[in-house]
């Protein structure tokens, strides 16, 4: 009798945790408590458990992160005795006692894991009966209690008051229930059953599966008490109807008066979201860092789920119909990321493990449960090997047809056909291998492998279905589907998986993840997962949510979240923690620099600038960038006094890095100008120049308005008769003169204003 999830989980204190389809403003506030409860030992007649305790403190994580219990709020006992639940039992009703305003509403959980049996839960060598528990759990006084074990045969606690089934109910979003929900692992006469691979009990794990997205059936972002027992019921006797313990039935008794269903989880309070897209089809096991299985659930292609998660890194993995796939993903916090697919990965069978009365198991290996991950491996396909064959369609063949599935080592032929391919298939119209390939598909319109390919396609148009390890070589496309390690070279190159290499081509298309470069006119990148490398060509796209450790280097680069540079004429990001430099550069989010004519970064410092210096009079611009650094442009208007009085243009461009960032009043900006000096009446003339160095000291009297100012040290250059020397520096004026050229340096001023 392994750990009974008694666990009631606890929610939350501000949250609006309940689904409301509209505000009712005389809706309650809401707290929420929890008792978390486990014990590995149930007696020296029990084999001792293993996930029990780890069940718990996932169950009080999930509460904490998702279902609104707050740290104080949270009681979390492991390997505990009858005596430390009594005691957690009377801290629990204390904590409630203090919570006694009328306008709340106290909603407790609780959660048990361990071993039971059809009288109560077992605690090492002691008892609490099912009778005793209830009373427990009424005593606290909440208005709405719920209590979830995890243990062999706790649906007696149901069955103690004359619990029945109720088809799941409360779809009125308007949240008033009273009263108490009871869900159990199993019936009152089953075993609860824990499992190695997934490295905890099978209810607990399918439980805090649905409750952190999975279970969300209408697709609120909110997991009702309905909706997470339906699906881990559904889940968990799926898993165990093959197992030697026998299929485990949850049981459920619901004595909730009022409307609404009670929501358990809301995943808009978590800290990250992954999103499994739309097109995702299959079972999908998402892992943690640690390599614990946190999430698991079947998926079809109908709508997208989202699970709330902690930040960190993910693995998941995809099992659709024996095919696998899985990929790493770094989840930010504040993170929505959309997943899709990945590289293969094989997944071995899954041995389950009874928790409950079975005395210890004798000496010797386990005993063997039928798998339920995936199935075994069937055995690998014998072939009969052909050593040269001519082929002038399948089925016409020289080698004859005997039913049994062929290997050609030399392949000559028309339209050739390959159950396996170990050398070359050489054809006049094109290839085809059904299995896979290991050596080359060379000539006519199509080479085609459903299976992996390990060498090389030449043709017209390529496809290895099963995954790329060699080259694609065509005139026309190339297609890889699954991962791919090694080139693409056609006009049109499209990889599904994850590619390591390079693409080369008119137009190169990538929907996994690059590790490597494309190289052509247009590239698109759709990374599902972390990615590296370089997009070289007239315009790079990059559409996937996941980050790109990359450099796009183009006429025109777009991408969402990238890490690195881009270099071109427009560049667009989302988000890039890097460099822009480029004519015009756009990003929502810059952590590192914007260089270019127009950089626009809408999370930096952009303002608004209207000066003077000493070398012109006004100047009118701006400074827009990244927080620490950003480019200056601006024109001003100045006149000469000392020679015909001509009024001329002045034209400013520079660098600047915010030495000190804008954060309170005072601030300071150093950078680097350019200045040319132009008339009206020829604009593009330049008569002299001034290159400038200026320190300059910020004071903000608003949000949006400082008053700056400070000194400059300026290089002018002039040529003829238009040197032009300043006025009250001489005393620390450098000047160098070489035939009709005059360079001058002097100190200087600069004030103004910043909007």
């Amino acid at each position: 009798m392994k750990r009974a999830t008694l666990s009631t989980t606890l929610l939350v204190a501000g949250l609006p945790l309940l689904a409301a389809a509209a505000p009712a403003a005389d809706a309650p506030a809401l707290r929420r408590f929890a008792l978390v409860a486990s014990s590995n030992d149930g007696g020296p007649s029990r084999t001792p458990l293993r996930f029990a305790n780890s069940d718990g403190e996932s169950f009080g994580r999930v509460l904490g992160s998702l279902g609104g219990v707050r740290e104080g709020d949270l009681i979390l006992i492991r390997d505990s005795s009858r005596a430390d639940l009594q005691r957690a039992f009377a801290d629990l009703r204390a904590r409630l006692g203090r919570e006694s305003r009328p306008q709340v509403r106290r909603e407790v959980f609780v959660y048990f894991s361990g071993h039971s049996d059809e009288e109560g839960l077992l605690l090492g060598g002691q008892r609490v009966s099912y009778r005793e528990l209830r009373q427990w759990i009424d005593a606290t006084g909440a208005d709405v209690r719920i209590a979830i074990l995890d243990s062999c045969a706790s649906g007696s606690l149901i069955r103690l008051k004359g619990g029945v089934h109720r088809a799941p109910f409360l779809r009125d979003l308007s949240t008033k229930a009273r009263g108490h929900a009871f869900l159990t692992a199993s019936s009152a006469d089953e075993a609860a059953q824990e499992s190695d691979r997934i490295g905890a009990a099978f209810f607990t794990h399918y439980l805090l599966s649905g409750l952190r997205g999975a279970a969300d059936a209408n697709r609120d972002r909110r997991v009702t008490l309905g909706e997470a027992y339906q699906f881990a019921y559904n889940e968990t006797l799926q898993r165990t109807e093959t197992s030697r313990a026998g299929a485990q039935h949850p049981s459920y008794d619901f004595q909730l008066a009022g409307t609404g269903d009670v929501v358990l989880t809301d995943l808009r309070a978590s800290a990250s979201r992954l999103v499994l897209v739309r097109e995702l089809a299959g079972r999908i096991y998402v892992r943690d860092a640690a390599d614990r299985l946190v999430v698991e659930l079947r998926k079809e292609p109908t709508y997208p789920i989202e699970l709330g998660l902690d930040t960190g890194k993910y693995r998941v993995v995809l099992d659709r119909d024996g095919s696998i796939s899985s990929g790493t993903f770094d989840l930010r916090s504040g993170e929505r990321l959309e997943i899709a697919s990945a590289s293969l990965t094989a997944v071995a069978p899954l041995a389950n493990v009874r928790r409950g009365d079975e005395p210890p198991p004798a000496a010797g290996p386990p005993p063997e449960v039928a798998p339920t991950v995936a199935a075994t491996a069937a055995p690998p396909r014998r072939y009969r090997r052909v050593g040269f064959d001519l082929v002038l369609a399948p089925g016409f063949r020289m080698s004859g047809d005997t039913g049994e599935p062929v290997e050609h080592g030399f392949m000559l032929g028309l339209l050739g056909h390959s159950d396996s391919v170990r050398g070359v298939q050489l054809s006049v119209a094109g290839n085809i291998a059904r299995d896979r390939v290991v050596g080359a598909q060379i000539g006519g319109m199509v080479a085609l492998s459903y299976g992996p390919v390990r060498g090389a396609q030449v043709a017209g148009y390529n496809l290895a279905m099963g995954g790329l390890h060699g080259a694609q070589v065509g005139y026309f496309a190339s297609v890889a589907s699954g991962p791919a390690r090694g080139a693409q070279v056609s006009m049109v190159n499209v990889a599904n998986g994850q590619m390591r290499g390079a693409q080369i081509g008119l137009v190169s298309v990538e929907k996994g993840s690059l590790d490597g470069a494309q190289i052509g006119l247009v590239n698109v990148l759709r990374p599902q997962q972390a990615t590296r490398g370089a997009q070289i060509g007239l315009a790079n796209v990059t559409t996937g949510a996941a980050e790109r450790s990359a450099a796009s280097i183009g006429l025109v680069n777009v991408g969402r979240r990238q890490r690195g540079v881009q270099i071109g004429l427009v560049n667009v990001a989302d988000e890039i923690d890097g460099a822009q430099i480029g004519l015009v550069s756009y990003a929502r989010k810059n952590r590192g620099v914007s260089i270019g004519l127009f950089p626009v970064v809408l999370d930096g410092e952009n303002h608004l600038t209207l000066g003077w210096t000493s070398t012109s009079a006004a100047n009118l611009g701006f400074k827009l960038g990244t927080r620490w650094v950003y480019v200056n442009l601006s024109v001003g208007v100045t006149r000469d006094t000392d020679q015909n009085g001509d009024r001329y243009c002045a034209m400013t461009g520079g660098i600047g890095v915010h030495a000190i960032p804008r954060k309170r009043r005072f601030y300071l900006d150093i950078d680097a100008t350019h200045t040319s000096f132009a008339t009206f009446a020829h604009p593009h003339d330049a008569e002299r120049m001034v290159s400038s160095l200026r320190l300059q000291v910020g004071y903000a009297i608003a949000r949006r308005l400082a008053v700056v100012a400070g000194p400059t040290l300026n290089v002018a250059t002039a040529w003829g008769e238009d040197d032009r020397r300043p006025r009250g520096v001489s005393f620390a004026e450098r000047v160098w003169t070489s035939g009709e050229t005059t360079v001058r340096m002097y100190p200087g001023l600069a004030a103004g204003l910043e909007f």
